[in-house]
């Protein structure tokens, strides 16, 4: 009984959907939506280490191998903090262990709506000077906040390399101006749900669907049709539908 209860649900998930998802559209949103299920995260994160210690090994000899992390709040803490459960130490002598910290970057002020530009509102945490950097975020978007970072931690933090670290990409130009591992891709007009930011999600959204039109019984099969739970629709949907 207790494994049927705690064995992770790992035979439910497709590859190759998750390398290159396509969101759901919905009611009263010009936006698409890509709900990722804890598990799914997880294993993206998994997927994403094993690539990094590809990259320690493939950077024996260089000395370009990362040596510290940045996680960029909000979005970077959860994968950071699964990364570190992989990165933080290390069984080969030859790979160091990575030491983490973090960095507070605002860019958007919700879904689909991004600042004029990046600012930070938490300072860096740790010391790069002279390291190789991996900076982990849970998305690159129109790239804005990769490059704010990649200048910052070269120019006024004098890190020696920045690799940026990330489950997707939206664009592909980053790939250009700076090393990037990441897992997969996701369209421009896609708002990924991660599993740090689902109630953020619906208390932002629910009130645009409400202004422009929709009744509560439609933001209910809105969010069900996202992928919400029910119990997470029953606890925050009618409060936020209602609050003015």
């Amino acid at each position: 009984m207790y494994s049927q209860h705690v064995r992770e649900i790992t035979d439910t998930i497709d590859p190759d959907f998750w390398l290159n998802p396509t969101g759901v559209s919905v009611e009263f949103d010009t936006l698409r939506f890509l709900y990722v299920p804890d598990h799914v995260a997880t294993y993206i994160t998994t997927q994403i280490a094993h690539k990094v210690y590809r990259y320690q090994v493939a950077n024996i000899s260089t000395q370009a191998q990362i040596t510290h992390a940045v996680m960029i709040t909000m979005g970077g803490l959860l994968p950071g903090v699964q990364l570190h459960d992989h990165l933080a130490w290390t069984l080969n002598k030859n790979i160091p262990p990575i030491d983490f910290g973090t960095l507070g970057v605002k860019f958007y002020a919700g879904p689909g709506q991004p600042l004029d530009e990046p600012s930070i509102n938490h300072p860096l945490s740790i010391d790069v000077v002279g390291k190789v950097v991996g900076v982990v975020d849970d998305l690159v978007d129109l790239g804005g906040t990769a490059r704010f970072v990649y200048k910052f931690l070269m120019d006024e933090q004098k890190a020696k390399k920045v690799v940026l670290i990330a489950p997707y990409l939206k664009s592909r130009e980053v790939l250009d101006e700076m090393m990037v591992i990441h897992y997969g891709y996701v369209p421009a007009d896609t708002w990924i749900i991660t599993p740090r930011e689902k109630v953020e999600t619906l208390i932002k959204r629910v009130p645009h669907w409400r202004d422009n039109g929709a009744i509560l019984e439609q933001c209910e099969t809105s969010l069900q049709r996202i992928g919400y739970p029910q119990y997470m629709i029953d606890i925050y949907l009618k409060p936020t539908y209602e609050r003015g």
